[in-house]
């Protein structure tokens, strides 16, 4: 008798303990916030198998994904102030749910899990930044009033999303302090909290900033023509250079540039030994020229 008693003891405790183990996930990072009859209490565990006595009733979890998150984003209808032209500025970001405490003890991963977990932080920080973005972009009392100044200006759109994301005025932040959040974030080693969100902010970045549609198309119709005249004067300047040195051998311009035209296929001659008086001497170094 006796020892089906203690069978059932083992077999209760055992059908206890079972019963309240948990796997916390390590991989990728997980935490558990602890519940009490289904309130948090504001305790977490890590990863790893985990007690929760009388699960889920008396003590329960929230699993939360702690891994770092990268996030792309590429706001829409943002126009400059002057010229009403359509621009397109991606951003890049990477942030992580904090897990540390507040001072008064409570945990950020409150305000994580009350602002929406991973998919209600992306949308919050997609709306916060298309609007900071915008407003710098539409403001007609500071540049950019164009597209040609907005595409140099990745470093000031940076500031204000920085800014608008932290939750702080950009004018009320001083140069040096915001140069060094700005620098921090875009090397992707910042610690930036964003407290009502309960995130950590560790990488911001501009990636491009460029004009949209049929501007996008005449302005990189520019940049091509820019390329091919830079294209031409360095041609010219080997031609220049070319020239040079057959002139230094004896031939005049015309004779030079007839070499130098044949050599680049611009014309299709035949040289006939009647017509030109060389030396084997001056012929081997037309070609050592030639070759270079």
């Amino acid at each position: 008798m006796k020892g089906i008693v203690v069978g059932i003891l083992f077999f209760v405790v055992g059908a206890f303990l079972l019963q309240g183990l948990r796997k916390v996930p390590a991989s990728p990072p997980h935490v558990a916030v602890v519940t009490r009859f289904g309130e948090r209490t504001g305790e977490i565990k890590g990863e790893g198998w985990r007690f929760f006595p009388l699960y889920p009733w008396w003590k329960g979890a929230i699993l939360v994904n702690i891994e770092r998150k990268n996030q792309d984003l590429v706001p829409h209808e943002i126009r400059t102030s002057e010229d009403m032209a359509e621009i397109e500025v991606a951003i890049s970001l990477t942030w992580q749910p904090d897990t540390s405490n507040k001072p008064n003890g409570e945990l950020y991963l409150i305000d994580y899990l009350n602002s929406g977990g991973e998919t209600g932080i992306r949308n919050i920080l997609a709306d916060v930044v298309e609007e900071a973005v915008r407003e710098l972009a539409a403001n007609p009392n500071k540049k950019p009033f164009t597209w040609e100044d907005a595409v140099k200006m990745k470093r000031e759109f940076l500031a204000e999303i920085v800014a608008a994301v932290i939750g702080r005025d950009p004018a009320q932040i001083s140069p040096e302090e915001l140069e060094k959040i700005v620098r921090e974030l875009r090397q992707g080693n910042g610690k930036i909290k964003v407290e009502t969100l309960g995130i950590v902010l560790s990488r911001v970045n501009v990636t491009s900033i460029r004009p949209k549609g049929k501007l996008a198309e005449a302005a990189e119709l520019e940049a091509k023509e820019k390329r091919e005249r830079k294209a031409e004067i360095i041609e010219l300047q080997h031609v220049a250079d070319r020239i040079a040195d057959l002139k230094k051998l004896g031939f005049s311009n015309e004779q030079a540039l007839e070499i130098i035209q044949t050599e680049r296929g611009k014309v299709k001659k035949e040289i006939k030994e009647s017509k030109w008086n060389i030396s084997q001497e001056a012929h081997q170094m037309i070609e050592r020229i030639l070759r270079r």
